[in-house]
């Protein structure tokens, strides 16, 4: 009973998260809607060709925009033993 519990909900072959950015098409017809509905299932379908979720790819672009360096708290002590490690 709870094999799939933690299983991401798929609508055929596109994640059903996808189903949000048609959702709000469907209560806004409009053709910018569309173009956003339509982006939306390209976006989902382009994080699961690439194996990420919605949370991890959120994660992945904000250590990208943080960058490789964490700052210390005492501006004494010198910056290159602080970069992250990949």
């Amino acid at each position: 009973m709870w094999r799939w519990a933690s299983a991401v909900p798929r609508l055929g072959p596109v994640d059903a998260r996808a189903g949000i950015a048609l959702l709000i098409f469907l209560f806004h017809w409009r053709l910018w809607t569309l173009g956003v509905a339509v982006l939306g299932v390209v976006l989902f379908g382009v994080l699961e060709r690439f194996g990420l979720t919605l949370p991890v790819a959120w994660r992945v672009l904000l250590r990208w925009i943080s960058g490789p360096v964490v700052w210390p708290e005492n501006p004494m002590k010198p910056v290159y033993r602080f970069y992250r490690e990949y």
